[in-house]
């Protein structure tokens, strides 16, 4: 198997699996998530990725939860840091958790990751004409844990066993897209919005709490991440550390352009935060900044 590179900086922390071969440069991505990700895409009103819109719909750069006509980090690497087209898939819906059976979203009606799952293998899981992905041309990403933890950061019991509960029912979805022929995978472990405008008009206790519980889970998520990796055939998973890039912003905001580390707006070019809990376009500027850095290791081009 081969050896595990890891790149430390004062910009970001990236996690990536070497090979002697770099592999092809994927042409379809399937994301999944929540509104850290989401773009308003519905795959079954259409239409469908294209080369006037390569996300299909809606209009680009989609709806957000900052403002419609503001971009996220996956509206960067699909039009601004790609290297050849892609066409992105972006079943991610903001509200997201993992699985409604564990934790309940906002709304009802949210599609969770098992939702949002079952969605890719009810329309192009099978390779349809329309979206003739290969093993190799494609690579599916997960941003998720941001809600889970935060309908669930002051509740009684053990931590540690209910984010065990969780992961279980992760990998397990991971698992039925891996059946599907997925190979080549990105994983996010979730920001500190311990530290949102949101959380700090809690106590200073609370933000400590959920600080703790975010940095538990984003450790086993990074384990089960790189057993993944080494379990399944043919797998290339990949860990963005985004909580470490986030928290250098934070550390020295004006270093990185913006005004401070708590005021919040839609002007991306001077804040951190578009709202309360919502990192801004130029915060997420930097994770596509960070992950084509992280792609460049393990693809040809991207």
């Amino acid at each position: 198997m081969a050896r595990i590179l890891s790149i430390l900086s004062a910009f970001a922390v990236l996690s990536a699996e070497v090979y002697s071969a770099p592999a092809p440069h994927p042409k379809y991505w399937f994301a999944f998530g929540d509104s850290y990700t989401t773009t308003g895409f519905n795959i079954t009103t259409g239409p469908l990725p294209n080369l006037s819109n390569p996300f299909g719909n809606p209009a680009y750069p989609g709806i957000g939860p900052c403002a419609d006509n503001l971009t996220n980090w996956i509206d960067d690497l699909t039009t601004v840091y790609n290297k050849s087209l892609i066409f992105t898939y972006n079943f991610a819906y903001n509200g997201a958790v993992i699985d409604e059976s564990l934790v309940t979203p906002y709304l009802p009606t949210v599609l969770t990751i098992k939702d949002q799952v079952d969605q890719y293998l009810a329309t192009v899981a099978s390779r349809p004409e329309s979206t003739p992905w290969t093993p190799e041309n494609s690579i599916f990403s997960f941003f998720i844990g941001i809600n889970d933890i935060k309908h669930t950061w002051n509740a009684s019991g053990s931590r540690t066993a209910f984010d065990d509960v969780l992961l279980d029912d992760y990998f397990g979805l991971v698992e039925k897209v891996y059946d599907t022929g997925a190979r080549n995978f990105l994983f996010f472990d979730v920001p500190p919005v311990n530290v949102s405008p949101l959380m700090l008009a809690e106590p200073v206790a609370s933000q400590t709490t959920q600080g703790v519980i975010i940095d538990g889970f984003n450790a086993r998520l990074a384990a089960r991440v790189a057993q993944f990796d080494l379990s399944e055939k043919g797998v290339k998973a990949l860990f963005y550390n985004g909580n470490t890039r986030v928290k250098q912003i934070l550390k020295d905001p004006k270093k990185y352009g913006f005004v401070d580390n708590s005021t919040f707006g839609i002007d991306s070019s001077q804040y951190c935060w578009c709202n309360n809990y919502h990192l801004s376009p130029g915060v997420h500027s930097y994770f596509a900044q960070d992950i084509t850095e992280l792609f460049d290791l393990t693809f040809t081009s991207f």
